[in-house]
């Protein structure tokens, strides 16, 4: 094996990749956008970079989480010869302060550096170099977006490199992720590049598809008939553009529409706002049922319509009221009861389980959108021989379904590499930037319709040897429209980037004063996801 050395490196000898080694140089020649399948190893890119900076001035590596920030900070320990402070929420500000003069590298959560920058308590003119990892994050309001901005404003050696598996799939999605960031070039790899075909092994990826029952068609049906009636409502008012078939991202811009109103005319709101907002609620409501009738099943409708019945009495909850009192949803509801059974994708996946366990394959990952599901899966799972399966899930709670503590988190993903648990069920928690091992396979308990979140989970197999990601879909639902939605945007991508490299304009000093830089992303037609994490 090849190996690299630098002054500043410590520890042991790490591996001289091809495609790292040019990614790195073109780093230091201008700011630029990594995108890297996952398991491609980044964070040397990174690193590489980093050594031949420390000697300019501080570094600074962001990372979108405390469990991430936390790994960077151990691996850079590990590798790296500079006094490094990890900085989360759990350090005070008083703390911080004195610590950003005398480090050689920080490594933080993008929320604690733009507080630090919005207090005063730091001016990044004096860093070498910004890491953002995981930067297809900078969207919005999101704290990458305000300290890229800071930085290219007022930095004395500006050297910013942004780290990803999926930027996006529109040209002007990139360009403004890149211009935030401060950010002139993308260098891209796959595996068809030259200086990645010798490391990278092969992912075969199957569709499973399965039919949909017809209890679940009457019950996906019955609610289908209350969303029209709610969309009409919305519609008549010049909410939406039209009253049927109505994506959920045309609600959620409904909402975005009533939302800028409301704030127009408080105090004096009038009452139909009021009444549009509580039924564009509940038609996003009834739109997440439909969704997981049809793709999770019908008890994960009838736990989804528990909770609404639970919250109906809770102040501000006027959409759970009005649901429990209409007769539509309450049919629906009396239709699951009567057919209370597991969807036919969950003994397809165990089927599938079974199969590749007596092949040979041992190590697996399964992700399900609903922390519900990921319990089923579990519980089935356990009574396959072979099979010693664990949730991982967020550390956020969801009412009566504990999150679970980073100790948690660190403790089962270590006993999963150690090979005591051969199954993670895992929700979108461990997509991105969690160090998991590499994995004979990948399932998809449903397909997502984000490109980003398709090729997170799938780089979670065929590092080290050839991998295989299984999809299933549920006929006739919108799992087909969000497997073609993501296959769509992964093509586009990858169009885009077909030389391997990319020149951005950078914003001028108007621009990064905050006119116009925003271009508006592609609106894709399957934009339902569970909020489950």
């Amino acid at each position: 094996m090849k190996t690299f050395g630098h002054k500043h490196l410590k520890g042991d000898p790490l591996e001289d990749r091809d495609y790292q080694s040019n990614i790195s140089k073109a780093c230091l020649n201008q700011s630029t956008l990594v995108i890297l399948p996952t398991g491609m190893g980044k964070t040397i890119v990174a690193l590489r970079v980093m050594l031949e900076r420390l000697a300019l001035g501080p570094i600074l590596l962001m990372a979108p989480t405390k469990p991430l920030a936390q790994q960077h900070s151990e691996f850079l320990s590990k590798h790296v010869r500079s006094q490094i402070n990890l900085f989360t929420g759990a350090v005070s500000p008083t703390k911080r302060e004195p610590l950003w003069k005398s480090s050689g590298i920080i490594v933080s959560t993008p929320q604690v550096v733009s507080k630090d920058i919005e207090n005063g308590r730091v001016s990044l003119d004096a860093f070498s170099l910004l890491i953002f990892d995981e930067a297809h994050r900078a969207v919005g309001n999101y704290a990458y977006v305000s300290i890229g901005r800071h930085y290219s404003s007022v930095a004395v050696n500006h050297l910013a490199v942004g780290m990803t598996a999926s930027p996006g799939s529109s040209k002007s999605e990139i360009i403004r992720l890149c211009r935030d960031l401060g950010i002139s070039a993308v260098e891209k790899r796959d595996e068809t590049d030259p200086d990645v075909v010798s490391y990278i092994q092969p992912i075969k990826t199957s569709w499973i598809r399965v039919g949909m029952p017809d209890s679940v068609k009457h019950i996906a049906n019955q609610l289908r008939s209350l969303q029209d009636y709610l969309c009409g409502k919305l519609y008549k008012q010049g909410m939406l553009d039209r009253p049927r078939k109505v994506s959920t991202t045309m609600l959620l811009q409904a909402g975005k529409q009533l939302q800028a109103k409301y704030i127009r005319t408080k105090p004096n709101t009038p009452p139909q706002i009021f009444n549009l907002m509580t039924t564009q609620a509940m038609a996003m409501k009834v739109a997440h049922a439909v969704l997981t009738v049809e793709t999770q099943g019908i008890i994960q409708f009838l736990e989804y319509a528990a909770r609404i019945d639970n919250a109906k009495e809770k102040r501000g909850n006027r959409a759970n009221k009005w649901l429990n009192s209409n007769s539509d949803w309450n049919i629906a509801v009396e239709i699951a009861k009567s057919n209370k059974h597991d969807h036919p994708k969950l003994k397809r996946l165990i089927e599938l389980v079974q199969h590749q366990l007596k092949s040979g394959l041992t190590r697996f990952i399964i992700f399900a959108e609903i922390r519900h599901t990921a319990t089923l899966i579990v519980e089935d799972l356990m009574k396959v021989e072979g099979a010693n399966p664990v949730r991982f899930v967020g550390q956020s709670s969801r009412e009566s379904d504990k999150g679970m503590t980073q100790k948690q988190q660190k403790e089962i993903l270590s006993r999963f590499r150690d090979g005591e648990f051969n199954i993670l069920v895992t929700t979108s928690v461990g997509e991105e930037g969690l160090d998991i091992p590499s994995t004979d396979a990948v399932i998809f308990y449903e397909p997502v319709s984000s490109a980003i979140r398709l090729i997170q989970r799938r780089g979670r197999t065929g590092r080290n040897r050839p991998g295989e990601a299984f999809i299933f879909v549920t006929s006739e639902s919108r799992d087909e429209a969000a497997l073609w939605s993501s296959k769509g945007k992964e093509k586009r991508m990858h169009d885009l980037f077909s030389t391997g490299r990319m020149e951005i304009d950078l914003p001028t000093p108007e621009e990064l004063a905050g006119t116009n830089i925003i271009e508006k992303p592609e609106d894709g037609s399957a934009q339902t996801t569970f909020r489950s994490d």
